[in-house]
């Protein structure tokens, strides 16, 4: 019956389309115009897609925009340190902002491709920085001066925390950060220079669920290529590299602290030394006063790698033979941590040099200039954990006040739920806004398909409305139950969590709430 119908429905649309045409003639004339309106219709659903791309392509480049952290300057120079600016030729000071910006830190630069080919437009084309800058005018014994903390994200093998780890092909790490301290006292102006980036190996921590995902080295890469490639580079800029090393010494970081010490080793360069210490082993049980182990190993080192200073004259009084390049896992909480203990060591010689500080005073003793100090470099902290993790630090409690404290326990493990979040179930489309605005992909308008028709699994969509939905109806259970009764809804949750973590492999509780499972597992018994 439908194939009868359907003929004699076209017969009679196309003699009403073409009346003085015959049955035959009527049809053909009325199949290539409905070819034709076929085509118009891809074509107009093509257009569509295209054009609900370009919003998803808009929101992404509006997405890395409305990240906190961008700066830019028509006077300053803010690439580059003193230490570079102070031993640059007078063409070099005669070029434009954007001519003569260091490339690692330009975030802007894929966008200003083409204006970088026309001289004439160089002044209003300027170069953008990402990270973070604080400025403070302080003042001890009396004597005001201005104090001054700079970090610049590198834009080379740029991403998110889970997505970009280790080094590519060229030795650029990951997260590598460049966080300078600045001092300007009477027009003496000096400086201290420090590195952070992923340990440079070929290694990846994709994230699959768990809370933590095994970092996997790559069996088949030339590390030693990509090692000696970052390391070449980074002596040429900065001359020596101190390496500490802060990673666990054992569990699944052990592998990648003992590749670590191989690379360096096998190396053999009088160019680099390093410096292993395990930041939780050492500081576990809120016993961070141990971190002075590490700042006297590295004292003499310290020293030994100075700091730059310039008088009022303009005449280099020291320099800055080296940097020292700390790491962890992230290359955020414990990194931060010990820069701002070793900044804190280069400010007080430079204080003292100054004459801002007298003979046998201590920086800790300044107590209006220490709350300035430790709140920047835990804003510090902050700004760079929120452009790479997608949450503020960790351990910044210890960096403002100077100890660990219980709330600050309390709020890491409210961050440690937020970035796994975070990584999971948004850090894919982090990256891509990323990798776009920077260039890394180019959207083709002649492509048929873009990557964004891809379609996504039901899965991916639906587990994080499930996790929602799970935690929001425990909460409402404990708010409504009894004190008895809650405490069992609470412990069947957890053992019910516990249960999909075992046979699902859907990934492991942070460190926190593993132990709590314990202790209710403990205390609850049979109701469990």
């Amino acid at each position: 019956m439908w194939k009868p119908v359907m003929t004699e429905r076209t017969m009679y649309l196309s003699s009403i389309a073409c009346p003085q045409k015959s049955p035959c003639q009527s049809r053909k004339i009325f199949l290539l115009r409905l070819s034709q309106d076929r085509y118009l219709v891809s074509w107009a659903q093509s257009i569509w897609w295209q054009l609900q791309d370009n919003k998803t392509f808009l929101a992404m480049i509006n997405h890395v925009l409305n990240v906190d952290g961008f700066y830019f300057s028509t006077t300053y120079d803010l690439t580059h340190t003193l230490q570079r600016l102070s031993n640059t030729s007078p063409e070099f000071q005669e070029m434009s902002l954007l001519e003569r910006a260091d490339q690692r830190f330009v975030w802007n630069g894929h966008l200003l491709r083409e204006l970088s080919a026309q001289p004439e437009v160089h002044r209003f084309a300027l170069p953008v920085l990402h990270g973070f800058i604080t400025m403070r005018s302080c003042s001890i014994n009396g004597k005001p001066f201005d104090w001054i903390l700079i970090s610049r994200r590198s834009c080379f093998r740029a991403g998110v925390r889970y997505y970009v780890r280790g080094i590519d092909s060229e030795g650029h790490a990951a997260n590598f950060v460049e966080t300078e301290q600045i001092v300007h006292y009477n027009g003496s102006r000096a400086s201290f220079v420090q590195t952070r980036g992923s340990i440079p190996l070929f290694w990846s921590q994709r994230p699959n669920l768990k809370y933590k995902p095994l970092p996997l080295i790559n069996k088949v890469a030339n590390h030693m290529d990509g090692f000696q490639r970052h390391f070449d580079s980074q002596v040429i800029i900065y001359g020596k590299q101190v390496i500490i090393n802060l990673v666990n010494q054992k569990g699944s970081e052990k592998p990648l602290e003992q590749a670590f010490a191989t690379m360096v080793s096998s190396l053999a360069s009088g160019m680099i030394r390093y410096v292993a210490f395990d930041f939780h082993k050492e500081c576990k049980n809120m016993r961070w006063d141990r971190l002075s182990i590490l700042m006297d190993q590295v004292a003499d080192m310290q020293d030994e790698l100075s700091y730059f200073l310039v008088d009022s004259a303009g005449v280099v009084v020291a320099s800055q033979e080296g940097v020292f390049r700390s790491n962890c896992m992230d290359c955020l909480d414990r990194t931060n941590v010990i820069q701002s203990l070793l900044a804190r060591r280069s400010l007080q010689a430079q204080l003292q040099r100054l004459g801002v500080l007298h003979v046998g005073q201590k920086l800790e003793e300044q107590h209006d200039f220490e709350k300035i100090y430790k709140n920047a470099w835990a804003d510090n902290a902050n700004a760079c954990a929120k452009q790479y993790a997608g949450t503020g630090a960790l351990k910044t409690d210890f960096t403002r006040t100077g100890k660990r404290t219980q709330l600050g326990l309390v709020m890491d493990g409210w961050n440690s739920l937020i970035r796994y979040y975070k990584n999971n179930f948004s850090d894919g489309f982090r990256q891509d806004s990323i990798d776009l605005f920077l260039g890394n992909y180019s959207v083709d308008e002649l492509e048929s398909h873009s990557p964004l028709s891809v379609p996504r699994d039901l899965k991916f969509l639906a587990l994080p409305i499930i996790m929602v939905v799970a935690f929001s109806m425990c909460i409402i259970c404990l708010l409504m139950a009894g004190e008895s009764l809650s405490f069992h809804i609470l412990c069947s949750f957890l053992r019910t969590r516990a249960f999909l973590v075992q046979h699902l492999e859907i990934g492991s509780l942070p460190s926190p709430w593993c132990s709590l499972l314990d202790s209710v597992s403990r205390v609850s018994g049979p109701y469990m």
